[in-house]
């Protein structure tokens, strides 16, 4: 088991999947403890899919922020290669939930735990290779605003989702 670990997260990687996962966690809890409209922007509200997407975003976006500082690179490059890294991760949380659970007929919570753990993993490992592939890179503007825009999502269809499934807890 920890081979298994050690070769999905490297050493580099660690720090960030701890915080991620813990926050994530805990952020799971925070709105059914505070019962908080503030707090209802950055945790889930209810058992949609796209509000526990915020388990991974808002942990993964206060860990960049946090980081930055620390890493000599252009910003621009820094945030765009991670906005698709978180993409990347959301987009895996959705699809695997939705296969299975169209597939059995019904969620499990064991599944739902080892899809959130491949969201982080798969968004941490994908930074190097967006790195990698992403050029040209646009303004620092469009990137911003690309960030902007996913996270003006977050707090408008929080308040306001659309009658999606997406946006649906599942049925119990």
């Amino acid at each position: 088991m920890a081979d298994l670990f050690n070769k999905c997260i490297p050493g580099q990687d660690r720090p960030a999947f701890i915080f991620i996962l813990v926050s994530g966690i805990l952020n799971h809890f925070l709105y059914e403890w505070t019962n908080s409209a503030f707090f209802a922007l950055f945790c889930p509200t209810n058992e949609s899919t796209w509000e526990h997407l915020k388990l991974l975003f808002f942990p993964f976006l206060i860990w960049i922020l946090w980081r930055y500082p620390r890493k000599k690179t252009d910003t621009s490059a820094y945030f765009y290669c991670r906005l698709f890294a978180i993409l990347c991760g959301m987009l895996t949380i959705v699809t695997l939930f939705y296969t299975y659970t169209g597939i059995i007929g019904r969620n499990f919570l064991v599944a739902d735990i080892f899809i959130f753990l491949a969201g982080i993993i798969l968004t941490l490992r994908s930074i190097p290779k967006f790195t990698k592939i992403l050029s040209p890179i646009p303004s620092g503007a469009v990137v911003y605003t690309a960030w902007a825009a996913l996270l003006l999502c977050f707090f408008l269809f929080t308040c306001y989702p659309p009658d999606l499934p997406l946006f649906i807890p599942p049925a119990s």
